[in-house]
């Protein structure tokens, strides 16, 4: 199949409104969209600085990921790279240097969420309307240059901009065929087999060479909604703070039933237990060739 040639589009910007109604709305519509004035009222709004971090939250440590979504010699995809644990205080002052030295590595905070919860009441997604319970929230802490790769989420997403600025490529779902699934035990994702290292993973150089269909900048005070099944990939264009929402809609369960939700339980053991032992026994994942 050639790669398609079609020009990649900005994405609908509209105010957000609290309430149940309006995400099911979205929802219905499934298309992205990026929502201004959601978080305006959010205590992260305010608080959540590098400042911040570093001076209320510096002693605590915390896993840093340096790590690539690789195919293997076997055929499967694996995350290559390493991940180390750091100390808030140092990672921040490294942050805000902004020279290099951190070379992407994310401190992806699902892990801060455990070790700080109060965190948690600082990112209102109730306010929001959003009252699903299956849910997983993250905080994404990152550098100038991380990047993520192309996959999609089984899930609906709200991703919240509190600091910096990222750059999003979003595909629809319909060109799924075009994008080459690629087969990989973490239930929650997709990936692409265009954007796997060694010879993908390169935010310059579009996956297969398929053009997406929005590319745009997500700014800072910015949400976007991201519905289910919507391809993605991500590059941090400035020191950033973030802080997500999955949530499964009783919609979505009804569509893809209940093996997703046994299929997302045995994906977080999984995920616990791995963690557990790279960053108690000092394990790094394989380094890359």
């Amino acid at each position: 199949m050639q790669a398609n040639t079609q020009a990649s589009s900005t994405i609908e910007r509209r105010a957000a409104r609290t309430g149940v109604e309006f995400y099911r709305e979205l929802e219905r519509r499934g298309q992205p969209v990026v929502l201004t004035g959601a978080v305006d009222a959010w205590p992260a709004r305010s608080k959540w600085s590098f400042d911040w971090f570093r001076a209320t939250h510096g002693d605590v440590s915390a896993p840093v990921e340096w790590l690539k979504y690789h195919r293997s010699a076997d055929g499967s995809v694996e995350r290559v790279g390493r991940v180390e644990v750091m100390r808030v205080r140092d990672y921040m002052d490294a942050l805000v240097a902004d020279d290099g030295r951190l070379g992407g590595g994310y401190l992806i905070g699902r892990d801060l969420f455990g070790l700080l919860p109060g965190l948690l009441a600082d990112a209102d997604f109730p306010r929001l309307g959003v009252s699903e319970r299956v849910t997983e929230r993250l905080i994404f802490i990152g550098p100038r240059g991380a990047f993520t790769q192309l996959h999609y989420d089984r899930a609906n997403n709200l991703h919240a901009m509190l600091v910096g600025r990222k750059r999003w490529q979003l595909y629809a779902p319909n060109r799924t065929p075009e994008l080459h699934p690629a087969r990989y035990e973490y239930p929650y994702s997709v990936m692409s087999e265009d954007d796997l290292a060694p010879q993908g993973g390169d935010p310059e150089r579009l996956p297969g060479g398929v053009r997406p269909d929005h590319d745009f900048i997500l700014e800072q005070g910015e949400v976007l909604y991201l519905p289910y099944g919507w391809w993605h990939r991500v590059e941090t264009l400035a020191p950033s703070i973030a802080t997500n929402l999955w949530w499964l809609s009783w919609p979505l369960l009804a569509k893809h039933g209940p093996g997703l939700v046994r299929d997302i339980a045995a994906g977080r053991v999984r995920a616990k237990v791995r963690r557990y032992e790279q960053i108690t026994a000092g394990r790094r994942y394989r380094n890359e060739a």
